[in-house]
């Protein structure tokens, strides 16, 4: 577990190893697996005891699950899965953050204290947000709910159709290949209008500066850490 540089979280947990077989073009962690040369084939490496040891220690946290690779890809086994969610659900007291492009493979009810997000990068994208309120079943979806268009390459007004239901909004743009895939100021200004409409908490990231100018709108949901 390490801390992170991610602004909305405050640790990363990356129990499963490997390459992330989504292959995004602009995807940093394949980055760094290739520049240090580490194991690139998908396998799961945790030490329970020393994650154990780890959670708790730490005062509350929001812990970023899976920050480097797809946890619902097919190519992840159930049994890898099932030992992380089993980690989660017995630390109710720290907040478990998920993010996914393939939320429709998603094969389990989410513990309460998971914060579950869709990633969505440019318009033409689904939101998928309607398998993420059926992982949580019968129970409270508050502050669970969130999507991520980081980073965002693209105009997304077509597809803001169903925030009222969303608990978070992160928002962010592509570091590292220049300046050529920014969004445009017009781009987050309306998507921060149709969240404040919605009354949806917006984190825009560190990267947005220049852009968005400040300060930086960088709220979390009102329930939870």
């Amino acid at each position: 577990m390490n801390k992170s540089r991610i602004e909305w979280t405050t640790w990363t947990w990356n129990p499963i190893k490997g390459l992330c077989p989504v292959g995004c073009w602009y995807c940093y962690a394949r980055k760094i697996y290739r520049r240090f040369g580490w194991r690139t084939d998908i396998h799961y490496e945790i030490d329970d005891l020393k994650i154990l040891f780890d959670l708790k220690g730490k005062e509350l946290s929001k812990i970023f699950v899976c920050s480097t690779i797809e946890i619902f890809h097919p190519l992840v086994k159930k049994e890898w899965r099932d030992n992380i969610f089993s980690i989660i659900e017995s630390h109710p007291q720290h907040t478990f953050q998920i993010l996914t492009k393939m939320p429709e493979n998603i094969d389990r009810p989410m513990p309460d204290n998971v914060w579950l997000g869709v990633s969505i990068t440019k318009n033409g994208d689904e939101w998928k947000t309607d398998h993420l309120f059926n992982s949580y079943g019968e129970s409270s979806v508050d502050s669970k709910i969130f999507i991520s268009l980081e980073p965002m390459l693209d105009n997304c007004k077509d597809i803001v159709y169903s925030l009222d239901d969303i608990n978070w909004l992160i928002i962010g743009k592509l570091t590292g290949h220049g300046k050529k895939h920014d969004p445009e100021r017009e781009w987050v200004e309306f998507l921060v209008k149709e969240a404040r409409v919605s009354g949806i908490p917006i984190f825009l990231k560190d990267n947005l500066k220049e852009i968005w100018g400040e300060p930086l709108i960088q709220e979390y949901p009102k329930e939870g850490l």
